[in-house]
């Protein structure tokens, strides 16, 4: 008995039967809490029937979830997981092999050769690759180049349909080249814009390519803009449906897929030439280009696709950088839009990017504004620049395992490692 319940007690018994009879009331209180164990029922249950009666328990509970619930509740317990095998990953690496991780190499002439030596988080192939290629031989070249790197690279490719086909624009692949998704929706709607999509995925991954740099999700309004036979073709609400249609057919193949370029092209120039300037404020980004991001960010809680950013600079969010090299781009698609998957910049070979490098490596100044996969060709200059940059301390292994996280995890969650 506790002692306050005591104290009652004995003072009950005072007032009834008086000061004399306290001592005897005390006894007769203490034999009968004494006896409490003796009269109660025998405990005849062993560990294995408590933890018995509690898994009926979970199930019972379980039981009254819905089917959504039960599979979010999967799929965090697989993140979960994936989380703990990326850190298991990680632990195993060298710094080296950490700065190889962060490279998207253009696919050079001594493929496998240069993926053992580096490491390389993956490499792009392009028209070139395919031009004189068939079937058996590009399955030859990414199982070589797979197994010739312990964590298993990113083979990707630009398949976007339309005006950029890498692999269908050669007959030896597919009779006709993919019609870009703009021409699809107006032949038959989204429905279209899928079935193709399944054949193109299919057509990938039978290939051993499992990344493709794909969908446009830019708005453009111009007809005669650089970008727009690229694009949907439509308003903010038609684009991030189609967008994320492409994102759910692409992950049911378990086909990564790229949102790009972040935070939207608009009408403006060819990066691939020289610079563009976009004079938008931002608030006219959040109901028009972010929604199209945010839709096809959001389409699956684990797989989610990557998001490449581009090289123009939007004057009036950061003047000083092209998007790809500015810090303030990169909170607003952290921040604003959520974003924890993996960055990819646009190629950092190109004109629009090189001019505002200056005297800076411009894979260090990629590498510190946010992204996580650099876009690049001469990647032993990369690797080189990021090393010295690591040795100096201008990079840290805190930043560098941050980035190379987010690639182990992207890789895990589509089957590209285990």
């Amino acid at each position: 008995m506790k002692p306050l319940k005591l104290l009652t007690a004995i003072l009950c018994a005072a007032m009834l039967s008086g000061c004399d009879e306290i001592e005897q009331s005390v006894s007769t209180f203490i034999e009968n809490d004494a006896n409490i164990g003796k009269n109660a029922p025998a405990v005849v249950g062993t560990i294995a029937d408590i933890e018995q009666l509690n898994e009926e328990a979970a199930e019972s509970e379980a039981q009254k979830l819905t089917p959504e619930e039960r599979s979010a509740i999967a799929v965090s317990e697989r993140m979960e997981k994936q989380k703990v095998r990326a850190a298991e990953i990680l632990g195993t690496m060298s710094t080296e092999d950490k700065l190889g991780q962060v490279i998207l190499a253009r696919c050079p002439k001594e493929p496998v050769e240069n993926m053992e030596q580096y490491h390389l988080g993956g490499y792009t192939l392009y028209g070139e690759d395919f031009r004189y290629a068939d079937t058996e031989s590009v399955q030859l070249l990414t199982s070589g180049i797979s197994a010739a790197n312990p964590v298993a690279p990113f083979i990707a490719v630009d398949e976007e349909g339309g005006t950029v086909v890498r692999i269908s624009g050669y007959s030896q692949f597919r009779d006709e080249a993919f019609s870009s998704p703009q021409v699809l929706y107006q032949r038959g709607g989204t429905e279209l814009i899928v079935l193709e999509e399944e054949e193109k995925a299919r057509l990938l991954k039978s290939l051993g390519i499992n990344f493709n740099l794909a969908p446009v999700a830019d708005i453009s309004s111009d007809t005669s803009s650089y970008i727009y036979p690229r694009t949907m073709g439509q308003d903010a609400e038609g684009t991030a449906e189609c967008v994320s249609l492409i994102v759910k057919t692409d992950n049911r193949f378990r086909l990564c897929s790229c949102l790009k370029h972040f935070p939207g092209y608009g009408d403006n120039t060819d990066t691939h030439s020289g610079a563009a300037h976009d004079p938008r404020e931002q608030y006219e980004f959040y109901n028009r280009d972010f929604a199209v991001f945010e839709a096809g960010i959001n389409t699956d809680k684990e797989l989610v696709p990557a998001v490449m950013v581009g090289h123009t600079v939007y004057d009036m969010i950061d003047p000083d950088h092209p998007a790809s090299l500015s810090p303030v781009i990169h909170e607003i698609l952290r921040d604003r839009l959520a974003f924890d998957g993996v960055v990819v910049t646009d190629d950092l070979g190109m004109d629009a990017v090189k001019e505002y490098a200056g005297e800076e490596s411009v894979y260090v100044s990629a590498l510190l504004a946010g992204n996580d996969l650099l876009c690049v060709t001469d990647f032993e200059t990369a690797y080189n620049d990021l090393r010295e940059a690591r040795i100096d301390g201008v990079i840290t292994e805190d930043m560098l395992d941050e980035h190379v996280t987010r690639i182990l995890l992207m890789k895990l969650r589509y089957g590209i490692i285990y």
